[in-house]
């Protein structure tokens, strides 16, 4: 079975978006690992622009819609979601808050299918109190990545409540655009009675790229900013016990990724369907073809 990894934080604009994208890219980059990423933000996401996905295409309601999250071929899910390289996306940018309050029960039921057709689901939540989906995922996630903004007047504004969302799960500290400016990581881990924190050092290169759309580019430099991502990753990979599975080793480096049946990214006969017949059709006339 695969983990969740929820990236959150009690603050808006903390780079959640970034992080996700960096990570998922780390992540799966030369290794052995199925990797999706779902975006639960219903208004707004940069993740669709960064990874080049249409809002139109499929996303986690159309799922929920057409109930593919029961008993449903690994192939076919992995055919239908869109991908990034090596990366699948899932939006919900078709959803509205009212749809996810009452199908919250599909969409625990669909992240537990799909941890069986992924190694890892990232997923940016919203840091929104009223988004469902993303107290759902928080409940769900198997280790959650925390980041904090180095921003006073947001730190002195977070309620005590609030600090106790991943009070019961393994959770990663991480200071997103980290600068050496006050507070430091001092004062975060004294405030906050934090042991071990990452942090994610600010960038005025990967800002503009960000904005230009070709945040890709910057991936391949080596920056502080990557290395440090380089370093997260491998942490959190070993201890949600998918390195020892899928050949990584410490530093979070592992082998080549294995060649696929032409099914996953669109060239197979199902990739054929769905870009003739749509989701529906595909799906019937896949499996009817496949088993008939």
């Amino acid at each position: 079975m695969g983990k969740i990894l929820a990236v959150w934080s009690d603050s808006k604009q903390s780079g959640k978006s970034v992080v996700t994208y960096m990570l998922a890219n780390q992540m799966s980059g030369n290794r052995k690992l199925k990797v999706l990423v779902c975006c639960l933000n219903l208004k707004h996401s940069s993740l669709y622009r960064l990874f080049g996905i249409d809002s139109s295409d499929t996303g986690l309601e159309d799922l929920i819609n057409y109930k593919f999250f029961e008993n449903m071929k690994e192939e076919i899910i992995q055919g239908i979601i869109p991908r990034y390289g090596d990366i699948c996306f899932l939006g919900s940018y078709k959803m509205t808050n009212s749809y996810a309050v009452k199908n919250a029960e599909k969409f625990a039921d669909l992240f537990e299918m799909l941890k069986s057709s992924f190694d890892l689901i990232i997923v940016d939540t919203v840091s929104e109190s009223e988004n469902i989906l993303s107290k759902l995922v928080l409940h769900q996630a198997d280790m959650i990545l925390k980041l904090y903004c180095q921003d006073i007047e947001c730190i002195n504004g977070l309620k005590p409540s609030e600090k106790k969302v991943s009070a019961n799960k393994e959770t990663v500290h991480l200071i997103s655009k980290y600068r050496n400016i006050y507070p430091k990581v001092s004062d975060l881990k004294r405030r906050f009675g934090l042991n071990k924190v990452f942090t994610h050092e600010y960038c005025e290169t990967l800002q503009e790229m960000k904005n230009r759309n070709s945040l890709h580019l910057y991936l391949q430099r080596e920056t502080a900013c990557n290395k440090s991502v380089e370093k997260i990753s491998g942490y959190m990979l070993q201890e949600l016990g998918i390195a020892a599975e899928n050949g990584v080793t410490g530093d979070g480096k592992a082998g080549s990724i294995t060649s696929g049946d032409g099914m996953t990214n669109g060239s197979g006969i199902f990739g054929r369907f769905l870009r003739r017949f749509g989701i529906a059709g595909a799906k019937y006339l896949y499996t009817k073809q496949k088993w008939s």
